[in-house]
């Protein structure tokens, strides 16, 4: 309860829920306007063992009508970055520049992470890079995309 100028302004418990959940979707919120953006995924137990693993891109937000590549790699310390895979986006002239929602963007990592077992076994978590590439595989400046969690799973056949 506050008072200010002689009224009474009480703050009730669900405006402080409603604000802290909008808080908390936006830290959640990945944005990605330029360059190449790094992300601690967990790695799941028993991912050695698993006949496919998947890197998982949820909740992506993209510029409409630019097709571009996103390329993951990952980085481990004290070597070059290890190229995991990548995933064509398919431009959508006929939404403009307007942003477009995504389903779930899956990227096959099987075999770029099984080379990197040796130097993550003792590792909980492994660091991802993801950026925007055109066809060529040249960075793209400006592009505008966003994704709301990034995770590795374990799978059978993809």
């Amino acid at each position: 309860v506050r008072r200010r100028g002689g009224t009474r302004r009480t703050v009730t418990m669900g405006r402080i829920s409603w604000l802290a959940g909008v808080m908390i979707l936006a830290a959640l919120a990945v944005h990605a306007e330029e360059g190449p953006h790094r992300f601690s995924v967990d790695l799941p137990t028993g991912w050695q063992q698993a006949s496919h693993v998947r890197l998982v891109l949820e909740g992506m937000t993209v510029a409409g009508g630019q097709p571009f590549k996103l390329r993951a790699a990952a980085i481990v310390e004290g070597a070059e970055p290890v190229l995991l895979g990548s995933a064509g986006i398919v431009g959508d002239r006929s939404v403009g520049s307007a942003p477009r929602r995504l389903p779930t963007l899956l990227i096959d990592v099987t075999r770029p992470l099984g080379s990197l077992a040796d130097r993550l076994v003792t590792q909980p978590a492994i660091t991802i890079r993801i950026e925007a590439v055109d066809g060529r595989n040249v960075r793209m400046g400006g592009l505008d995309w966003s994704v709301q969690s990034v995770r590795l799973e374990r799978g059978g056949r993809n």
